[in-house]
């Protein structure tokens, strides 16, 4: 009997043991890998109501949308298809984007290069301009940030895009920010319209290689900007 008992004891004793490291060892898939407990912090955004599924992806279909335009017009990516489409998200609030400094993309004239060249590549191709800065920043309306927008864009379409949703559903994290969608209608290049000096003309190309049928390369820059004053609710 006494043998039993610490047999038993035993058992309970090893028992307690291998729980105790379980629960310091965290829970675990079952898969057999460890998970993270690691508690998240970060809020939801509440304003943000596109899924992941929804997000831009070179190689996927671009998000839908039908903006207005500053004079007036509606814009859908509908009405394009069949053509390559350029998107740069603008401010003309920005000093990398509208506003006038030696790093503004359209002061320095860099923006005229790549439309020029955007359009030697491809005569049918498309540049608009989205603006997703909310109306009241900077002290400034809706319309009045449409007529800044338009001022500095002159022929270049500016489409109104005040809550922001088509500008999370691209997932546009600065201004400048830009997006060239193939004529079936996906994504072929996203990021920087060129290099930091001006020379490598990112989207110029991507515009040239879809027009030869090719793949862009690269696909994907990194983009440099002021962060997209969307609005906070």
């Amino acid at each position: 009997m006494r043998i039993t008992s610490l047999a038993s004891a035993a058992c309970l004793a090893g028992a307690t043991l291998l729980a105790a490291s379980l629960i310091a060892a965290g829970p675990v898939a079952q898969d057999g890998s460890k998970q993270s407990d690691t508690k998240h912090t970060d809020k939801p955004q509440k304003d943000d109501k596109t899924t992941k599924a929804e997000k831009a992806e070179i190689g996927h279909p671009a998000p839908a949308f039908s903006l207005k335009g500053v004079d007036g017009k509606t814009y859908t990516l509908a009405d394009m298809k069949g053509k390559t489409v350029v998107i740069e998200w603008f401010s003309p609030y920005c000093p990398y984007s509208g506003q006038a400094s030696d790093d503004s993309y359209w002061s320095t004239g860099r923006a005229k290069k790549v439309i020029d060249g955007m359009k030697a590549a491809d005569p049918d191709a498309v540049y608009l301009c989205i603006n997703s800065t909310h109306p009241g920043y900077n002290g400034k309306s809706e319309a009045q940030n449409g007529s800044d927008s338009a001022a500095i864009c002159k022929d270049i379409p500016v489409l109104m895009d005040p809550e922001g949703t088509v500008g999370k559903a691209y997932g546009a994290k600065t201004t400048p920010h830009m997006f060239v969608i193939d004529r079936a209608g996906n994504l072929a290049y996203i990021g920087a319209p060129t290099c930091d000096d001006g020379a490598n003309l990112y989207v110029v190309n991507a515009v040239a290689a879809i027009k030869e049928g090719k793949a862009a390369s690269p696909a994907v820059t990194k983009n440099k900007g002021c962060g997209v004053k969307y609005a906070k609710k």
